[in-house]
């Protein structure tokens, strides 16, 4: 009986808590101290766009979240909020009760904007933000290039995407065609490709249609910055972003912040160097990983190395938002919506480079580490390892597990559990990894065993030395130390 009383007791007193610090809104209503989290999941895919327009010229660092936050973003924000004297956050979306809760416990202001639909959250919004252009509106599907336009001229970016995809509707939702009714809208900006039964549904309204569409992701990007040039903005930028589709969003505020153009280029188009030196762009900020970054790649999701070569003998300088390695493209994501947040609050991450000493009697690490129980990287990813007669479970803390199989002592084979295959063959002190989906193979990677006990890890763009000190797996780049496996 005490301890139910109890427990009722600690209900009531955290029901108080979140009643007094918890309340529904309809406004963004950002300051200097405030960060944004938008749901970008499920019937809410491609709602982040809508709201990285606010966070953009609010210069507010934006997470992009499903209905609970992802793991890798989850134990890292606690300590972000602390140390940038976060004071508010603002929920866009249908979030948990239980991570709003959480997010409370951070001793922070929690407010969250709810709606049933994005266009529902989006005309809310628009309705209660008086810093705005009030006489246009976006629309787009789901293009990031929206996003970043709505930021540079304060207009809100009505989003037409449905059925849980980035692809737009046939026709207008309800709660936009109401807004456009009922508010002075004079222009109308379309960005990307539309239906045509929406864009003449748009056109039937008495206002002035511009469209900034094109063949491909690179083409709209080239419009919309040869729209903010037209404007006035961008003329004296030296800085560009180029990246693909999912992570630009959570980016916006630091474009914004820089000055700066954003090129997306989902499918690894290139060709964009000219028009990089044509606008005195000297610097390109990379948003994704290039494929040798992977330490275990399964999609193909990232900057082709020909692309970062092609920027460098045009003499434009490049850098990395992402972390200099990673697991895959899932942990790569991820580090970039990290990093792009901690560059908005302007805080740098460098790795420990301590040096590890002679390198010791070891297998590669991928293959090493299966010997022990648990394992954590660099990049605070951690894995817990089970093996049953030869069969091996590892347990990312932030991706699927892997299985892992020993053949024999010169041949293992690992599988994602969806659909990627690793094949692992040792001959003559070289290890062959074929990387396979649906028996096709797109990948092979080297390790070679050195003299000294040291793995040079061959990429068919890169090379990577590893030294293993009997505790951790150190890489290096050029001497420098830039990712690491430990035990844990």
């Amino acid at each position: 009986m005490k301890y139910k009383i109890l427990a009722i007791i600690v209900i009531v007193v955290l029901l108080g808590i979140f009643s007094t610090k918890f309340l529904y809104t309809d406004s963004m209503d950002i300051d200097n101290n405030t960060l944004v989290i938008s749901v970008c999941t499920g019937n809410m895919r491609g709602l982040e766009t809508g709201i990285s327009v606010y966070a953009g010229y609010n210069k507010a660092p934006l997470v992009l979240s499903d209905r609970t936050l992802p793991q890798q973003l989850d134990s890292w924000l606690p300590s972000f909020i602390k140390k940038n004297n976060i004071k508010k956050i603002v929920v866009v979306g249908p979030i948990t009760a239980k991570q709003l809760l959480q997010l409370h416990m951070c001793g922070v202001e929690v407010k969250q904007v709810y709606g049933k639909s994005i266009p529902d959250i989006l005309t809310k919004v628009a309705d209660n933000t008086p810093t705005k252009n009030n006489d246009t509106l976006i629309f787009s599907a789901s293009d990031p290039l929206a996003g970043v336009l709505g930021a540079y001229i304060k207009t809100p970016v009505f989003i037409t995407a449905t059925n849980e995809t980035y692809n737009s509707a046939d026709v207008l939702d309800t709660k936009y065609d109401e807004y456009i009714k009922t508010h002075n809208i004079s222009h109308i900006i379309i960005v990307g490709n539309l239906p045509e039964s929406l864009k003449n549904q748009l056109k039937s309204y008495n206002t002035t249609i511009e469209e900034l569409s094109g063949r491909n992701s690179v083409d709209v990007s080239i419009n919309v910055n040869n729209k903010l040039k037209s404007l006035g903005l961008l003329n004296n930028t030296t800085q560009a972003y180029y990246g693909f589709y999912g992570e630009l969003p959570t980016i916006v505020p630091l474009v914004i912040q820089n000055n700066a153009m954003l090129i997306e280029d989902s499918s690894n188009h290139g060709d964009i160097s000219d028009y990089i030196k044509e606008n005195n762009v000297s610097k390109i900020t990379l948003t994704r990983n290039t494929e040798s970054d992977y330490i275990q790649m399964e999609e193909s999701d990232y900057i082709s190395s020909k692309i970062i070569d092609e920027f460098r003998e045009n003499n434009i300088d490049t850098e990395f938002l992402t972390n200099n390695r990673t697991l895959d493209e899932a942990t790569g994501l991820y580090d970039v919506k990290i990093n792009s947040i901690e560059n908005v609050k302007n805080h740098t991450k460098y790795i420990n480079n301590t040096t590890t000493g002679k390198s010791m009697e070891s297998s590669p690490p991928l293959i090493e580490m299966l010997n022990y129980t648990s394992v954590v990287d660099s990049n605070n990813i951690s894995a817990n390892i089970t093996n049953n007669n030869n069969t091996y479970n590892v347990k990312w803390s932030t991706i699927h597990p892997y299985t892992w199989k020993k053949i024999s002592n010169n041949a293992y084979y690992a599988t994602s559990n969806t659909g990627y295959e690793y094949f692992w063959n040792y001959d003559e002190n070289t290890w062959t990894v074929d990387y396979k989906y649906n028996n096709t193979s797109y990948y092979q990677v080297k390790w070679i065993k050195n003299t000294d006990n040291t793995w040079t890890e061959m990429h068919p763009t890169n090379n990577y030395t590893w030294n293993y000190d009997g505790n951790k797996w150190a890489c290096y780049k050029n001497s420098q130390m830039i990712y690491y496996i430990s035990k844990k």
